[in-house]
């Protein structure tokens, strides 16, 4: 069981107790019973530190690595308004719906990548029957085309990381991975359903407008969508509507969607269809490009296997023809 779905269990457990009456004490001892493992560790030292005094927010923000940005934002904010039981119940859902698209995503990235290193095995098998077996010459012919994989999978990686510590490496990160065929489009919609999950459990939650707008636009995970929505936090502040101030580049329907919702006075609604659209398309776009990347792969190996076996056939019967 991974990380997420440990916390979104934690999180429906103190759902239920905080909606039953219970305090957040009781809560929380009635939910470190039933946990285990780290995440159990972690819910005895908040539950120290709230003993102590501090809020439920200030224990959460000393275990950053644990809890993300948007769940520690989310529980300021519904302490503050009263409503930390309906804070955990959607936050609960959130994670759900976050490592159900991270498995299928990682399950969809295990088979290309054993497929590669399976392929490279298999192509340098003609290599080695032209040049003599020899146990280094032949890990080399695996590894050296592999090298074009690893290289660049460890220079992305070092990017993310320094990205969370540079606020300059931020943008230019994150434009470009929306530029990534098929998964740039799955990213954008899931940016997109951060911001409108946030803006509604926030707004559910009674937090003033003011602050959700503020907040949600720094709950999108990416700096190119987070521009598009900050002109809704610079409206309110103006006393404006909050879509009037959202870009036009983003899709009409969403637009429309918050419109009606500031209309009607039921922001939080209509911001929880737009979460559950964009969710939905984010969900259908990482499920093809976890599809289509075996098939990328298949694709680029058969060819290399052809090349080299032309190769062995013309080393082979070209010489023998030139005699």
């Amino acid at each position: 069981m991974s990380s997420k779905t440990r916390l979104a269990q934690a999180y429906y457990d103190l759902s239920v107790m905080m909606d039953a009456g219970v305090p957040i004490l009781r809560s929380l001892d009635i939910t470190i019973e039933g946990r285990q493992g780290y995440i159990k560790q972690v819910l005895k030292r908040i539950r120290e530190t709230i003993s102590k005094g501090s809020s439920l927010a200030e224990a959460l923000d000393q275990h950053r690595n644990v809890f993300p940005q948007l769940d520690r934002m989310l529980i300021e904010a519904a302490e503050t308004s009263g409503a930390l039981g309906l804070s955990f119940k959607m936050l609960s859902e959130w994670h759900e719906f976050v490592h159900r698209i991270t498995r299928q995503l990682q399950m969809g990235l295990i088979y290309p990548v054993l497929l590669l290193h399976l392929g490279m095995f298999i192509t340098a098998i003609p290599t080695a029957v032209m040049d003599g077996f020899t146990p280094w010459g032949f890990a080399m012919s695996v590894l050296h085309p592999l090298l074009y994989f690893y290289i660049p999978a460890a220079i992305v990686v070092v990017f993310v990381l320094l990205r969370d510590r540079s606020a300059l490496l931020r943008w230019p990160l994150d434009f470009l991975v929306l530029r990534i065929p098929v998964l740039g489009q799955a990213v954008y919609h899931m940016s997109v359903c951060r911001y409108a999950k946030a803006f509604a459990m926030m707004y559910a939650a009674g937090v003033p407008i003011t602050e959700v707008t503020e907040r949600s636009t720094r709950a999108t995970g990416n700096e190119v969508i987070a521009r598009l929505f900050a002109g809704g936090r610079d409206s309110v502040r103006a006393g404006g509507l909050a879509w009037e101030g959202y870009s036009k580049r983003l899709p009409s329907q969403y637009l429309h969607l918050f419109q009606i919702g500031e209309e009607t006075g039921e922001l939080d609604k209509t911001a929880e269809k737009i979460a559950e659209i964009s969710g939905d398309r984010a969900d259908l776009l990482f499920t093809e490009f976890a599809k289509w990347l075996p098939r990328i792969v298949y694709f680029a190996v058969m060819i290399r296997l052809a090349a080299k076996v032309i190769a062995l056939w013309q080393a082979v019967y070209g010489s023998a023809l030139s005699f």
